[in-house]
């Protein structure tokens, strides 16, 4: 599961490519339209962002931090799920951007290059190869690390083996929907 946020009125260079009908399209015109559809996202950062739940997590927690940090008056309520809600304005967009900006800027002993992470914790925990550890280890973490806590590295666990939480994402990332912020004319989450 994730989300798909998308621009209400954002900035267009070109044409969105068209669908083939997929009933009758070859393998390569298919690879033709997706080849041109990651193109288009990309000259386009304001019209679509997507996110799976383990990384969206952290953006909504980095966003209600940077909106209190920023003092700015916006609200998150209703984007921990896909049911159309988020801000409707550029200018509601632009204040949240400047405000994750400031929040990377003051937060960046922490993690300030792309390929840093911010995790958070939600009582869900992960080996470095992504598979779940046990729950019973993970009651054991979370009684260090109780939900909410804020990480930039993981931990050695009890067995030896390096454990993060599950809910993570990189600076890169964040910057990336910042972005999109600064050119969507708005959005929902969908």
């Amino acid at each position: 599961m994730g989300m798909d946020v998308y621009g209400l009125n954002p900035q267009l260079v070109g044409e969105k490519p068209v669908a083939p009908d997929w009933k009758t399209a070859t393998q390569e015109e298919k690879d033709v339209y997706f080849k041109a559809q990651d193109a288009f996202e990309e000259n386009n950062p304001g019209y679509y962002f997507r996110a799976n739940i383990w990384a969206w997590t952290p953006i909504h927690v980095l966003c209600d931090l940077a909106i209190k940090v920023a003092g700015a008056p916006l609200s998150t309520e209703g984007w921990g799920d896909n049911s159309g809600n988020g801000l409707d304005t550029q200018l509601k967009c632009d204040i949240l951007a400047d405000a994750l900006d400031l929040f990377l800027i003051l937060n960046n002993t922490n993690a300030k290059e792309d390929d840093d992470s911010v995790y958070i914790c939600f009582g869900i925990w992960v080996y470095g190869n992504g598979t779940f550890v046990s729950s019973k280890l993970s009651k054991k973490l979370d009684k260090d690390y109780p939900p909410g806590t804020i990480m930039y590295n993981g931990v050695v666990a009890e067995d030896g083996e390096l454990v993060f939480p599950a809910h993570g994402v990189t600076i890169g990332y964040v910057r990336e929907f910042v972005k999109f912020l600064r050119s969507c004319g708005g959005f929902e989450i969908c």
